[in-house]
């Protein structure tokens, strides 16, 4: 983040006046005005400390500046509205510094130390020389840096720049975090994390000094132009490169980035941003396979969107969409979900497939009316995954639905979108080429078995009609390993160790020997001359995929001695670019027996293994209250067993209790070994759902009360804390559905249950709970809200700053989010995390301080911001009314954070017309909507003599309402009343302050709030908005004209409405203007009858409920039909 022009010369200011202060005044108590409830002393003196004295317990009020001087000490330190600075020797330590970018909230440091140090809320200062450490930067927060930081962290809108003689060490970046090193100077910024949902720009990181990405941390490459088919690819040490079109950029890492992959997206701005994302594999195709089509067998990469494929039925399908991804081999070695699966010709029977088909380790074959995951097929010998690659690329084809097409003959899947989309490079194509396609339930053609006693019976099938009897790798009798496979040279180690004479090997290349080598070269690195270089005659061709295999010479092709670290891929080359992944590193540890991993009322799952028996998979019984209600086999896979050594991979179990076990019955559950009949572990007890009720609520509160010392208290404390976070995550899942949601889709996967269609869920997140009564914004979301149900939307609400308690807080058919369920807005995201479809946030504030935390919590979600108003127009027409140029300042901040928040989110709405086109003209390349938002019409209204006086409503914790009325009641009605002094004037609204409620006054009425403004309406002839400055569209205006009522009002009122042109008889900018218009439209029946109908009628086009819905769907999208389609 760079200073701009006017903070700048704020900074500089106030640090000279700070300074002037320093030496002008020292005072050797402080002025101590007042005590909080909490002991907190607040200061509004200047206060100087040193030699050995120490300030506790401080908060910086009005006027209140704090030096900590040599010796001195400074501990716990709220700067709000006053300034701290540390000198030479001083220390500060636990400084919380908050303000407004104005005079307010500033620290400096001039040769001293701060620790544990937080600026945020706008608070700001600067490091001249000295050290802070363990420092926060965030909301708004500032800090410039002239000398030493070490060990901070920036996030949700914090800020740090570094000068020429700055330092900064061990630098985090978070969600929304900025740091930067002043153009043209020379500071340090050394050792960067960006963490999850943090940004860092790519040309920031040559001058960071090691710069680590976590996983979804953001590397923005602002100067490339985002295309949908550009790569990311990882190499060397690493270094990122980024490719789009013709253009390349790269950038040099800090990390292992294994089991980990870069996805790229528009930044919003113009650019591209890389978020690094862990690999959980996806069901593929490899280059050169060949599918059947109308017109023959083509390769994958060949097909296109509208080819017609052939399916396992012999229908002729068109493709819709085709995904693709591709990997390097350093950073895949090891890695199972991505390594591919080689089936060799005819491994399935009946001679298919025709050649060697390759797939990836989740692609399922179709064999026996079900669908099974190539790794589930895995024998060592007709069927295998490499070990290493040079590189892959995958293909998938999307048809209408999910289908078996036949690749090199044999049945294979299609693609079906089960949330995994977004693994492919391509996925932003589909969006752009099917934008209205709305998240449906993965539907399976058949169901897909990953384990039990089918998935046996068709391994064993196979395996016995291919006369496969493989070898074990504990019983190999070589050992070895291949280190270097090219296109001409493989090379690593073999030899056994019964004896010290070299072994002769042979090379394979998919199953055909090339050649023989004899493995006696010197390796000293394993110590003995055991090791082999063969140069492949004429190389290997890089027109198609070589699957390489080293094994014992003269060993039989069913039971061959294979060397460790094989096979190995050289995938068929090709000029398309690729996203490299590195793969994890094996652990190991020691070998358990088993345990079971969860149990609910829907399934149960975990892993079971018998050291005695290590080559079969364990039978198991699953009893409920001693009735055995399910049988299989415990052998599905299970890497994260194998990897730590505890078990072979197969011996994972997953079973689906149908139906539900009845949640109003205390349920045992039982996992046992058919064979022998041991118990996995401990029964499971889940109690009936009814069991908390007060009697254990008595129990509960007595044994709380009978605590007597600190252990029992940490032990109580500790325990019902635990359990407190149990219930609040249990909690958020069961509102997120993400249980309900996992076991429908495994369901369904499986044939067990027809898929489900989940109703999309959206999230509201605003300042405060809505109050039709309080204010238009509040209309606006209420508005929104109930046509985002209308469009078959469920709806949970959020108020960030009254949180408060759920309890108290309801909404027709919303789901209110709130204590003690959910401390903060962050914690409801994070519990929450990727459940919501759609995420609305309402107003700058609210945008600016959680749209960082929504991309990263719900990082799948579509982001509406929703303007109440240009917030920076106001500000600025205000400082020009009131002759304020700080204001102008603070409207170019403002301007600022309005439209980064704007670029960062998917669609921005607002109800103007002309901040629409102000928008669309600032911020290019943003998608702006206009939606207003329902208004009823009052169908009876009281006749036109039945009304007397003029109303002016409004919220007055908007300045331009409180100078409104001002202007009303002291500059416009006297006007009035010099020619109608019967016209009485009501003034009345929220958040009224004692100053306006002061205007009352013979013809003037201040009322306050009204739970009914349809009872002011009903006495009123005319209402006024007579706003001098402001933005965005006026409730007021709308509220009055649907209740039948004509509204006199400026220009500044009016603009942005649309209002009919009748309506130009009622517009003036002067107190004249006004009061002229007042007198005539008060008197004139006529006219006011045409206003009448002009504004009613203008209501019911532009503010119904039909309206709203479909220009709300427009944004995002109307899932009642979508979901009927599917």
């Amino acid at each position: 983040m760079f200073l701009r022009d006017t903070a700048y010369n704020i900074l500089t200011r106030a640090a000279c006046c700070a300074a002037m202060l320093r030496s002008a005044i020292m005072s050797d108590s402080a002025d101590i005005t007042s005590s909080s409830s909490s002991g907190t002393h607040l200061v509004s003196s200047d206060v100087s400390i040193g030699n050995g004295a120490v300030w506790t317990d401080t908060e910086l009020g009005d006027g209140g500046e704090l030096f900590v001087e040599d010796g001195g000490l400074a501990v716990n330190t709220l700067v709000d509205k006053g300034d701290l600075t540390v000198d030479t020797g001083g220390v500060a330590s636990g400084v919380t510094v908050t303000g407004d970018w104005n005079e307010n909230g500033y620290f400096e440091v001039d040769g001293g130390t701060i620790t544990d140090l937080t600026v945020e809320n706008q608070g700001w200062g600067i490091v001249n020389s000295g050290s802070i450490n363990n420092v926060l930067v965030t909301d708004s927060g500032y800090i410039e840096i002239a000398a030493l930081a070490d060990n901070v962290t920036v996030s949700n809108g914090g800020g740090i720049e570094v000068d020429s003689t700055g330092v900064v060490r061990n630098l985090t970046v978070g969600p929304g975090g900025t740091f930067g090193i002043r153009p043209g100077e020379g500071g340090v910024i050394d050792s960067v994390t960006v963490a999850s949902g943090g940004t860092i720009n790519a040309a920031d990181i040559s001058s960071a000094g090691g710069v680590k990405i976590q996983n979804g941390g953001n590397i923005d490459f602002s100067g490339m132009a985002f295309q949908s088919d550009g790569s990311a690819t990882l190499e060397g040490d690493p270094v990122l490169t980024l490719t789009e079109g013709s253009v390349s950029s790269s950038v040099s890492l800090n990390g292992d980035y294994s089991g980990e992959h870069f996805v790229l997206s528009d930044d919003g701005a113009g650019g591209t941003v890389a978020t690094l994302e862990p690999d959980d594999g996806t069901p593929c195709f490899c280059r050169g396979t060949l599918i059947a089509t109308e017109r023959g067998e083509t390769a994958v990469e060949d097909l296109a969107i509208g080819d017609r494929v052939r399916t396992a039925s012999g229908a002729l399908r068109p493709i819709r969409w085709i995904g693709h991804r591709s990997y390097s081999g350093p950073f895949v070695r090891r890695n199972k979900n991505v390594l591919p699966i080689v089936i060799r010709a005819g491994a399935l029977g009946d001679g298919l497939p025709r050649r060697d088909l390759s797939v990836s380790p989740l692609h399922a074959m179709a064999l026996e009316g079900v669908l099974i995951p190539a790794i589930c097929l895995i024998n060592g010998v007709s069927i295998l995954q490499a070990e290493s690659i040079d590189q892959v690329s995958y293909f998938h084809i999307e048809l209408e639905t999910h289908d078996v097409l036949l690749a090199e003959g044999a049945p294979s899947e299609s693609f079906v979108d089960d949330d995994s989309r977004n693994m492919f490079h391509n996925a932003v194509e589909f969006n752009k080429l099917y934008p209205d396609a709305a998240p449906l339930p993965a539907v399976y053609c058949a169901p897909r078995i990953e384990e039990g006693p089918i998935l046996e019976a068709i391994r064993t099938r196979l395996n016995a009609e291919a006369g496969i009897a493989p070898v074990s790798m504990s019983a190999r009798s070589i050992e070895g390993y291949l280190d270097e496979v090219t296109r001409t040279v493989i090379r690593g180690w073999a030899r056994t160790p019964q004896s010290e004479n070299p072994l002769r090997l042979s090379i394979f290349d998919n199953g055909v020997a090339i050649g023989e080598v004899v493995a006696d070269c010197p390796r000293p690195d394993v110590g003995a001359d055991c090791g082999f270089c063969f140069v492949v005659p004429g190389g290997l061709t890089p027109h198609m995929r070589h699957v390489i295999e080293i094994a014992q010479a003269d060993d039989p092709g069913t039971s061959r001695n294979v060397l460790g670290h094989t096979p190995w891929i050289l995938d068929q080359q090709t000029i398309s670019h690729r996203t490299i992944v590195r793969a994890t590193v094996l652990a190991s540890s020691t070998t358990m027996r088993g345990y079971i991993d969860n149990v609910s009322r829907d399934r149960v799952c975990g892993w079971i293994y018998d050291p005695s028996k290590p080559g079969e998979s364990v039978a198991i019984q699953v009893a409920v209250n001693g009735t055995i209600v399910e049988r299989s086999i415990a052998n599905g896979r299970r890497p994260d067993v194998a990897d730590v050594g505890a078990g072979p991979e197969r011996c994972g179990f997953d079973l689906f209790f149908i139906p539900p076990l009845s949640p109003l019955t205390r349920q045992v559950i039982e996992v046992r070994n058919e064979r022998t009949g041991a118990l996995l572990g401990q029964p499971v007890v889940l109690e009936a759902a009814n069991q908390f009720d007060s009697d254990l609520e008595e129990a509960v509160r007595r044994a709380t009360g009978s605590v007597q010392d600190a252990k029992g208290y940490d032990q109580a404390l500790s325990f019902l804390a635990a359990q407190m976070e149990r219930l609040k995550q249990s909690h958020a899942d069961h509102q997120s559905r993400r249980r309900q949601n996992d076991v429908q889709r495994e369901r369904s996967r499986r044939g067990l249950a027809l898929p489900e269609n989940r109703a999309p869920r959206a999230l509201v997140i605003d300042s405060r709970m809505p109050d039709a009564c309080r204010d238009a914004g509040s209309c606006a979301i209420l508005s929104h809200m109930t046509a985002l149900r209308a469009l078959g939307y469920d709806i949970s609400f959020v108020a960030a700053d009254e949180m408060g308690s759920a309890s108290t807080q309801t909404m027709n058919n919303i789901e209110i989010c709130a204590a003690p369920f959910y401390s903060s807005v962050e914690d409801l995201l994070r519990r929450q995390a990727h459940s919501f479809d759609l995420v609305y946030l309402h107003r700058q504030s609210i945008a600016t301080r959680y749209l960082p935390l929504v991309r990263q919590y719900q990082s799948k979600a579509r982001v509406i911001y929703a303007l109440a108003d240009l917030h920076h127009m106001r500000i600025a027409r205000q400082a020009a009314i009131e002759e304020r140029p700080e204001l102008m300042a603070k409207a170019r901040q403002v301007r600022d954070a309005e439209y980064a928040a704007a670029r960062q989110a998917d669609f921005v709405l607002t109800h103007s017309t002309v901040e629409a086109a102000i928008l669309r003209r600032d911020v290019p390349g943003v998608e702006v909507h206009v939606v207003p938002w329902e208004v009823p019409v009052r169908k009876r209204t009281p006749s036109f003599d039945a009304r007397q006086g003029v109303l002016f409503l409004g919220n007055f914790s908007h300045a331009p309402n409180v100078d409104a009325a001002f202007w009303l009641a002291e500059e416009i009605m006297p006007v009035v009343w010099r020619q109608r002094p019967d016209i009485q004037c009501v003034i009345s609204g929220a958040d009224m302050p004692e100053r306006v409620s002061q205007l009352a006054a013979p013809g003037v009425e201040v009322i306050g709030p009204v739970f009914d403004c349809g009872v002011l309406f009903d006495k009123a002839r005319l209402s006024i908005a007579p706003l001098r400055f402001g933005a965005g569209v006026k409730g007021k205006i709308l509220d009055s004209l649907g209740a039948g009522v004509p509204c006199v009002m400026t220009p500044i009122a009016a603009e942005g409405t649309e209002l009919p042109r009748d309506f130009t008889d009622a517009t003036g900018e002067t107190a004249e203007a006004l009061a002229a218009l007042i007198v005539n439209l008060h008197d004139d029946s006529t006219t006011h009858a045409r206003l009448v109908r002009a504004g009613r009628r203008f209501i019911r086009e532009r503010h119904d409920h039909a309206r709203i819905i479909d220009a709300l769907g427009r944004i995002a999208g109307d899932t009642r039909v979508k979901r009927q389609a599917g």
